[in-house]
């Protein structure tokens, strides 16, 4: 959420940029006509179009989101929101800009009005709002769902005594470690898409080694490593003892981090 109202401004700037449409930011909450329980804030209207004003939605996720998004579209929920945005405002079209700092790359589209979403929206939000003002947050016909529940974070037994530290210099540290896994898992994520890409295209051109854009890249079959089944020797072979042909390796200290009170998103 930081980084999306920080980033919220060089994002609509660019959109602007790209598109060469106006936009116009206003602060208010604005309310639905007919159903009082439905509030919207625009990131940005598009204005001076001729199919009139349009509603901006400005996301600014990081790399693992934003390659998702480049690679199998935008997720539902997102699309939700904007067609909730539309409704309330009482426009017939709006827009997306997603942009990623990373990269300085932004996707952006248009999305017209789809009125048998928002009559969802309406029905289903309607049901919600009722359950909210009735306190009946878990209704009859809700009594067959299995209830999800969060599952606890699998940690070894410690043989030591555990050591409670709370400075500020474990704090911060522990934070970013936290920061630098995620951009880790963003990176990665980022790599396989385009491994995935150059395959596509190095398969295209039917080339096993190609070069281009000052990269080379070889792509060529490998024959499997030939290694040895010990379990498999071992169980067709009971009589013989392996201990004496096994090698002890020299003492690790592995560093293995889990957080406990709160994890990576998926």
């Amino acid at each position: 959420m930081k980084r999306g109202k920080v980033l919220e401004a060089v994002a609509a700037e660019l959109y602007q940029e790209r598109t060469g449409r106006k936009l116009w930011r206003s602060n208010q909450t604005i309310r639905h006509r007919n159903y009082n329980w439905m509030l919207a804030h625009l990131d940005r209207r598009i204005v001076g179009e001729d199919k009139g004003v349009g509603a901006l939605e400005i996301k600014c996720p990081g790399l693992r989101t934003f390659a998702k998004c480049r690679r199998e579209g935008l997720p539902y929920y997102y699309l939700v929101q904007l067609q909730h945005q539309m409704d309330v405002a009482g426009y017939e079209w709006g827009a997306f800009a997603v942009f990623n700092s990373e990269l300085w790359e932004m996707i952006y589209f248009d999305v017209p009005r789809d009125q048998e979403l928002i009559d969802l929206i309406h029905e289903k939000g309607a049901e919600f709002w009722n359950l909210v003002q009735t306190e009946e947050f878990y209704p009859a016909d809700w009594s067959g769902v299995e209830k999800t529940e969060t599952r606890p974070v699998e940690i070894p037994d410690a043989k030591q005594k555990i050591i409670t530290i709370e400075s500020e210099e474990w704090a911060a540290a522990v934070e970013r470690l936290r920061d630098a896994k995620e951009i880790l898992t963003e990176a990665q994520a980022l790599e396989k898409e385009a491994q995935a890409e150059l395959m596509k295209l190095m398969e295209a051109a039917g080339a096993a080694a190609a070069e281009g854009a000052g990269a080379r890249i070889y792509w060529i079959p490998q024959a499997g490593r030939r290694t040895f089944d010990v379990k498999a020797f071992a169980k067709k072979h009971p009589e013989i003892d392996l201990a004496p042909f096994y090698k002890i390796s020299a003492e690790t200290r592995p560093f293995r981090p889990f957080f406990l009170r709160s994890g990576f998103n998926e």
